[in-house]
């Protein structure tokens, strides 16, 4: 429907606002309540007055009180039926906080003191300031707050009879007219962004109904099949058509292959509108660099590739993709704000006779793919080395499906132990393939052939089955009960669920979930919410979670908050040359200082010497993986020696409390 009456505007952008004001409306009320526990305690440390308690325990009433109506109203769906009596609501509210908070400037003896004044008013400036910042959509509801708060602490600075207070008095009048000013442009330009919403989608309307009507036309209809309709350049359909011919022309032909780096936090961030312009800004850019006779494309998503022809493609798409990478280093207008942007582009280029273009397209793609794990705003080009891993994936793709099919895969499991004692706390399954004719095969080329294949739930359903078999072996054996680590690559989680696929294997083995726990890779922690099913699910399995080879992705250590975490492995890279290295040891002790509090354990990967082992204990890591203690086993290998160590033979085993 669209929107073009004044007073639907008015409606909805106050439902815009009121949606907007009862999402801040907990981290408003956890704030105020946060500040006035630390200003009752800084009062009281002042002159020792109990009176101040009595005013917090009001405080905390008055927000949990506030809290109880607002769920109230969410559940009553006023936000839709009367969004304007909400925000009067909200308004009504704040201005009763904002009193019960002036009664201390006003009534308080430790203001008497000119160090405890200054303290105050810092205090309510700030939390007049969190008011304002939580109140950018709205900003009567921060006034009707501020106003008696900031006027009752100038009028006691006033009262204070000091100079100095009356200078400092002015500064903050003034810093309070600025705040409210601020947000009152806040608020404007936020339905200033509303209004604009709603003109783009009587636009799209617009531009529906012309699309009904140039689809009557048969030249209309044959230019939608072959364009993309939101850039303009060729879409796929049509890339098809014209590469099949450049690669069959046996002439020069150049795929030059790129995606925006980091796109999908452009959309989760400025939203998809803003999104589409960057598409569009992007295809822009692309069309302006392109000769004549060379065809951009947009494949989907922000994907997009150019055909070059000719005999001099291969230096032809280098200049073309440093033109690109220029052009697009510097910043776009998108919403009347700069943004910066990078691409990552992979070139593949046949210079003489037939090639198939899904050949050519696997080069790009794995060109590409090769921009990104070098870490991404470069360019790659397909070469020989690339051209072995290519064969090699091939070759893999090619015989994966009857590997699995014949049994071929198998684990191998690594011992995880306190390192001072040498006890045993559990083991980690490690994915093993000897391939024919490639030899011992690295587990993270399977598990991507998997994931090209469409096999990953296979892979992880085999996975699953030899650690729940591992286990219930290790119990038939009468050693200790220690946990099996399994490892798991976010990227399954938009196919299927790891979770539920161990949590099928634990039921017919009968297997304690809390003996089995899943490592995930850290860029996870990027992204948690993408994820958040998932973990949800292993949480209420019962599975344990790991992050494994923390510190390699960059992560900040206040990811480890994002994600409900058992353990987390420091990666091998970090422990190699440990006792030398002063920037890894600064590494490993920070994780242990902020993991421990938080309850999680830490596993140190690669542990191959004494002095390592050491090096790690005296820095809080407690437990340790790696050659030193044990080299990855077969099944019935292991299992003999967790027995020998559990008779005292080789080493001592923990009992775990599963």
């Amino acid at each position: 429907m669209q929107i073009k009456d004044t007073d639907l505007k008015a409606t909805a952008v106050a439902k815009a606002q009121a949606t907007n004001s009862l999402q801040n409306i907990a981290l408003t009320l956890l704030s105020n309540v946060a500040i006035a526990v630390s200003l009752a305690l800084l009062l009281y440390l002042e002159d020792g007055g109990t009176l101040i308690f009595w005013w917090l325990a009001a405080a905390v009433a008055f927000a949990l009180f506030r809290a109880w109506r607002v769920l109230a109203m969410k559940s009553s769906g006023l936000r839709e039926s009367d969004p304007h009596r909400l925000l009067r609501f909200l308004t009504a509210m704040a201005f009763a906080s904002g009193l019960l908070w002036s009664v201390v400037p006003l009534c308080f003896g430790a203001f008497l003191t000119q160090q405890a004044l200054y303290c105050v008013v810092f205090i309510m400036a700030g939390t007049t300031t969190g008011a304002i910042i939580q109140s950018l959509a709205y900003s009567s509801t921060a006034i009707a707050f501020g106003t008696p708060l900031m006027g009752a602490t100038l009028l006691r600075m006033l009262m204070s009879g000091s100079g100095v207070s009356y200078i400092i008095a002015a500064d903050v009048v003034f810093l309070t007219l600025m705040l409210f000013r601020a947000a009152i442009l806040g608020e404007r330009n936020f339905i200033a962004s509303q209004i604009t919403a709603f003109e783009a989608t009587d636009l799209a309307g617009s531009l529906a109904e012309a699309n009904r009507e140039v689809l009557s036309s048969n030249r209309a209809l044959e230019q939608l099949v072959r364009t993309d309709p939101l850039t303009g350049l060729a879409n796929r359909s049509h890339f098809r058509d014209v590469a099949d011919a450049a690669c069959r022309s046996g002439q020069g032909v150049a795929f030059v292959l790129f995606d925006i780096d980091n796109f999908k936090t452009i959309n989760d961030t400025l939203g998809h509108d803003a999104g589409d312009r960057v598409l569009a800004e992007v295809a822009d850019v692309l069309r302006s660099a392109c000769q004549v006779d060379d065809l951009p494309v947009r494949l989907g998503g922000d994907e997009f590739i150019v055909v070059l022809q000719g005999s001099a493609v291969a230096a032809r798409s280098a200049a073309f993709a440093e033109q690109l990478t220029r052009a697009l280093s510097l910043p776009l207008t998108i919403a009347g704000q700069p943004q910066s942007i990078s691409c990552s582009i992979g070139i593949a280029v046949h210079l003489e006779g037939d090639i198939a273009v899904d050949d050519l397209c696997a080069r790009a793609d794995a060109a590409l793919y090769r921009a990104k794990e070098d870490g991404r705003a470069r360019t790659r080009v397909f070469d020989e080395q690339m051209q072995t891993e290519f064969a090699l994936q091939r070759r893999l793709d090619l015989d994966l499906p009857q590997a699995l099919a014949r049994g071929e895969l198998h684990l191998e499991f690594q011992p995880q132990v306190t390192m001072a004692t040498r006890e045993v706390i559990g083991f980690e399954a490690l994915l093993r393939w000897r391939h024919p004719s490639e030899g011992m095969i690295p587990p993270p080329d399977i598990v991507r052939a998997a994931f090209r294949l469409r096999l990953s739930n296979k892979l992880t359903a085999f996975v699953a089955e030899r650690a729940c078999a591992f286990v219930r072996a290790l119990d038939a054996s009468r050693t200790p009960r220690v946990k099996v680590a399994v490892n798991v690559s976010p990227r399954e989680f938009s196919t299927h669920s790891p979770a539920r696929i161990l949590k099928d294997a634990a039921e017919r083995y009968g297997v304690d979930p809390r003996r089995i726990e899943i490592e995930i890779t850290e860029e996870t922690m990027f992204d948690p919410k993408r994820c958040a099913d998932e973990l949800r699910l292993i949480h209420d399995y019962g599975f344990g979670l790991a992050v494994d080879d923390f510190g390699v992705g960059h992560s900040s250590i206040a990811n480890l908050l994002a994600v409900e975490l058992d353990t987390i492995k420091i990666d091998r890279s970090f422990i190699h040359d440990l006792p030398a290295s002063c920037r890894n040891q600064q590494l490993v002790m920070a994780i242990a200082a902020v993991a421990l509090p938080l309850g999680h354990r830490i596993i140190a990967e690669g542990v191959e010497t004494e002095e390592e082992a050491r090096a790690l204990r005296s820095l809080g890591c407690i437990y340790g993986q790696g050659w030193l203690y044990g080299r990855p086993m077969a099944e019935s290998d292991a299992i003999a020696w967790l027995a020998r160590g559990s008779d005292g033979e080789a080493v001592a085993v923990a009992v775990s409390a599963a």
